[in-house]
């Protein structure tokens, strides 16, 4: 039997949900005037510099995200020359990504990032707070996530 949950209790969710993405946004747009890279892009970033020579496919399956969006976040990082992406040698037609020097100083940059604002937040979480936030964020994007055929 599923717990009802009032309407309240939604709309606060909610409430703190766009506030969130409003912080993260405008956190992107500082990072961007300073660190020339947006938050998405440095994401990017931080998985290419965890693994370098990854696919392009890798970083998406990694990151959460659609392929066609590591795509164009790669393809504006390699026009700011934070990145490149190299022809696998065992395969010709399969990319892989690799950071620039100037990428792996921007990849080690944290700084003003939303990776360091995380951080803090982690510091200060009280034991069993990091578990139970991530489990009910992967939860939620879970129910947000747009299911073929259905919506």
């Amino acid at each position: 039997m599923k717990t009802r949950v009032s309407s309240p209790d939604v709309l606060e969710v909610m409430q703190s949900l766009w506030a969130l993405a409003h912080a993260l946004e405008a956190r992107s747009k500082w990072m961007h005037r300073n660190l020339g890279v947006t938050g998405p892009q440095r994401l990017l970033l931080r998985a290419i510099g965890e693994t370098p020579g990854c696919s392009p496919g890798e970083a998406a399956r990694k990151l959460r995200l659609d392929p066609g969006t590591v795509s164009r976040l790669a393809a504006g990082l390699e026009e700011a020359g934070l990145l490149k992406r190299a022809k696998d040698r065992s395969d010709a037609r399969r990319l892989r990504l690799l950071l620039t020097r100037r990428g792996e100083a921007v990849n080690g940059r944290q700084a003003g990032t939303v990776e360091a604002a995380v951080r803090e937040a982690l510091a200060a979480a009280k034991p069993g707070e990091k578990q139970v936030t991530r489990r009910f964020v992967h939860r939620l994007t879970d129910c947000l996530e747009v299911k073929a055929g259905s919506v």
